[in-house]
């Protein structure tokens, strides 16, 4: 699975905070967990399965993600909206292939 097919699973924004996808992940293990969903067990199981894997999967990929507390950086944003901070951080294939 990949990063943009696990944000999909969770039916995530294309933007979210950690916060964002804990809450998304708790909500979903909530509604599909094979205890206490009102789902079919055998579906209830594959589709807790996914979302746990997608969560894993997001958690992974966001460890390795830097963000800089330089006052300079933080006041000009560039560590949010340069292209070369995104290339730094991740290289230059996109997520989403």
């Amino acid at each position: 699975m990949t990063v943009a097919t696990a944000a999909r699973t969770l039916g995530i924004a294309d933007t979210a905070s950690m916060n964002q996808i804990h809450a998304r992940f708790r909500e979903l293990a909530k509604e599909w967990h094979p205890d206490t969903s009102p789902h079919d067990p055998g579906l209830a199981h594959e589709m807790f399965i996914q979302v746990r894997e997608a969560y894993e999967i997001l958690l992974n990929y966001c460890v390795n993600y830097e963000i800089s507390f330089r006052e300079e950086d933080i006041r000009n944003g560039s560590h949010y909206d340069s292209w070369e901070f995104w290339v730094r951080m991740f290289g230059e294939d996109p997520i989403w292939s």
